[in-house]
């Protein structure tokens, strides 16, 4: 068979002179099995006067080769062995080899005349090498940024406090498919890809620490729609698989790229070997908009440029430009699909990144989009609104509901970081789902006021365009990224938490949702510190003994002057200084069919944990987690045959009204959306609340 890399032995380091011929065909050269090859590396490379440095044969095409000279050599001894170097007589060259597990991978990348060389495996098994655009494989003649200044997204970084800091372990989204390090620390590279597989002793970023802070924002920002974990710990990074992490290097040494402003291999994200991708710029705009370039390329995106007039990289126009153009000198830049005039890359940016290829994908959607699936605002103590979000894909609208008793409304929509590429539009809707205002945005920031009655109403969030995407501004394709509702409403207390009996001490009013034991330390209530309650009529309070909604629970209906001295079935009970989450939810006793003849009513739910059930002996809500629809079967005496059941939403939203429906009997919630919900299931006597989780 033909020899596709061939070690030629020697007793110097001096290496042997071999022509270098070009091929100019640019159909695949075919070069034999991943099975051939792996043996020959192998059988030549353990040759009696073979050596680590020796020069390598490079078959580029029918009578075409490549002399190189190999640099660094990786074996496991059984399945894979790849070559790194560069090309004799070439400056600005190198090449890669690797066949591992029957696949053939690597480049030649000769700068000097723009070209480049693609190893790669069909689907028959058989390797190739096919000459391919050199930024295909690379990113070249990625230009270094200007000084700060003269553009950005942002004003500068405020380092009044940051400058007096430590840098703080960063984490844009622990526990995330993939992750990427920002390295400022400087770096040893070695047996890597760049600089031919010598070694790159690389100082640490100039940035000082407010800097890094915000390129850790800038970053973390234009990556925030995936499963990615944008962090600055070493730590972080090394406990994720070598083949779903990315090392970012910042730093003044420019030995991979000189006179870039940054440099990556094109799909080198998954790759597995250890070879990062480098940023040479200094300051927040050079530096982030050059990592986030970088990082993209190794998830395989190309250049965005034009073909009229011909460019590499499109700086933009207005206050916009690509990510994967050059982004320097305007505010607002973003993930691309080529909508602009002369576009010459049409690549889905977004979905590339977010494909299978390199395991990471979209984040969970964190609000219902429409008005029956929408999360509860949070509301806490005054009617002060705060809650945060994420819009993660193009045309990702998320909802919030919210019930008031009537007055103003003022809500403020903005991304909570300095370096925003969401551009807010927000819709208030009334309870039948009609259109109360919109936003008037000003820049990417949004804001509603208006005065309402009394009732429920829904607000929208969604990413929107500007102007003209051919010319003048954007669509809302990358208008993606974290926001922040902030505002305030007249809120109804459905239910206030006193510290002490007889309505003592502090006193935290709660409009209808869900309180985890964080939000309600937000609000100022303290872990088992509840001693007294009151709920206002048509609302019902559910204290849970766990945070997250979990062990056993009490629902109450009415005042309860103190905690400690309660009555249930005639029985004593103690819930004092008990409590560690609550659910608060307009009534549902009509759905219980259950009178105590009284103001006052309380009743014990079982932990959604518990095997046994006031309903008898076992009561199964299966499967949960569900996808479409549940099964509840008990084995407990019910009512001529039937059980009453109703969901509800965590904030108290109806998503099913009471319903009788047989023992056993399937009950379709494929109309929900993902979440976690409460089923309550009455048999004629008694009653059971338990959670369920909608995937």
């Amino acid at each position: 068979m033909n020899k596709m890399l061939k070690y030629i032995a020697g007793t110097s380091l001096s290496l042997l002179a071999v022509s270098l011929t070009h091929a100019q065909q640019k159909e695949p050269y075919r070069l034999g099995t991943p099975a051939g090859l792996l043996q020959d590396i192998r059988s030549q490379a353990q040759r009696p006067h073979a050596r680590l440095v020796s020069a390598t044969e490079l078959k580029i095409g029918a009578g075409a080769v490549l002399t190189g000279k190999v640099n660094s050599r990786h074996t496991d001894g059984k399945n894979m062995e790849s070559v790194i170097g560069e090309i004799e007589n070439t400056p600005g060259s190198s090449f890669y080899l690797q066949v591992k597990d029957g696949e053939v991978t690597g480049n030649i990348i000769l700068r000097g005349s723009k070209k480049g060389y693609k190893y790669y495996t069909d689907k028959t098994g058989t390797a190739y090498v096919k000459e391919v655009p050199l930024d295909e494989l690379l990113c070249i003649d990625y230009n270094k940024a200007p000084d700060e200044g003269t553009g950005g997204r942002t004003a500068p970084a405020n380092t009044s406090v940051l400058s007096a800091l430590a840098l703080p372990e960063l984490q844009s989204l622990p526990g995330a498919n993939g992750v990427v390090l920002l390295d400022f620390d400087g770096q040893y590279v070695s047996g890597t890809l760049w600089n031919n597989g010598n070694p790159i002793n690389a100082a640490a970023s100039t940035l000082s620490d407010a800097e890094k802070q915000e390129v850790w924002e800038l970053v973390s920002e234009d990556f925030r729609p995936f499963k990615l974990n944008v962090t600055n710990s070493e730590a972080v990074y090394n406990t994720y698989p070598a083949n779903r992490r990315m090392r970012c290097i910042f730093t003044p040494t420019n030995t991979a790229a000189p006179g870039a402003g940054g440099v990556a291999y094109v799909g080198s994200f998954n790759w597995g070997n250890e070879t990062p991708c480098w940023v040479f710029n200094g300051g927040v705009k050079g530096a982030g908009d050059a990592a986030s370039h970088e990082v993209g390329h190794t998830f395989g995106l190309s250049h965005d440029g034009r073909t009229t007039p011909a460019e590499g990289y499109y700086a933009g126009h207005g206050n916009w430009a690509p990510i994967m153009g050059v982004g320097y000198y305007v505010p607002v830049v973003q993930w691309s699909k080529g909508e602009y005039t002369s576009a010459n890359q049409l690549e889905d940016d977004l979905a590339k990144i977010a494909s299978s290829t390199y395991g990471v994908g979209y984040r969970n959607d964190d609000a219902g989009g429409s008005t029956g699936a929408a999360a509860a605002l949070n509301v806490i103590s005054g009617g002060t609104v705060n809650t945060n979000g994420v819009i993660e894909r193009t045309g990702d609208v998320d909802f919030y509901s919210f019930t008031t008793s009537g007055g103003p409304v003022s809500l403020n929509f903005a991304t909570p970081t300095r370096q925003p590429n969401l551009d807010i539009l927000a819709t208030l809707y009334n309870s039948s789902g009609g259109v109360v205002a919109s936003s008037n945005p000003t820049g990417l920031s949004a804001s509603i006021s208006a005065t309402l009655g009394a009732g429920t109403y829904y607000v929208s969030v969604t990413g929107t365009g500007y102007l003209n995407p051919a010319n003048t501004g954007y669509s809302n394709y990358g208008s993606l990224g974290s926001y922040a509702i902030t505002g305030s409403i007249s809120a109804t207390t459905a239910a206030t938490v006193y510290k002490d009996c007889n309505y003592g001490g502090y006193a935290v009013g709660l409009s209808a949702g869900s309180y985890t034991l964080s939000q309600l330390q937000a609000r100022g209530v303290v872990n088992d510190d509840i001693s007294s309650l009151k709920v206002a009529s048509g609302y019902e309070a559910i204290l849970y003994k766990d945070d997250n909604f979990g062990g056993d629970a009490y629902l109450f209906r009415g005042d309860f002057s103190c905690l400690v001295d309660l009555s249930l079935n005639g029985a004593p009970l103690n819930l004092n200084d008990w409590t560690s989450s609550i659910v608060i939810q307009p009534s549902t006793a009509k759905a219980a069919a259950r009178t105590t003849g009284s103001l006052q009513y309380i009743e014990k739910i079982s932990s959604a944990a518990a095997a046994e059930s006031k309903l008898g002996t076992t009561l199964n809500v299966l499967p949960n987690p569900f996808v479409n629809d549940v099964v509840v079967r008990t084995t407990a005496t019910t009512k001529e045959g039937y059980l009453y059941v109703s969901v509800f939403a965590l904030d108290g939203k109806t998503v099913l009204p009471a319903k009788r429906i047989v023992n056993g009997e399937k009950i379709d919630l494929s109309g929900v959306a993902k979440g976690v919900y409460l089923i309550r299931i009455f048999n004629g006597k008694d009653t059971e609340i338990r959670k369920i989780i909608k995937q």
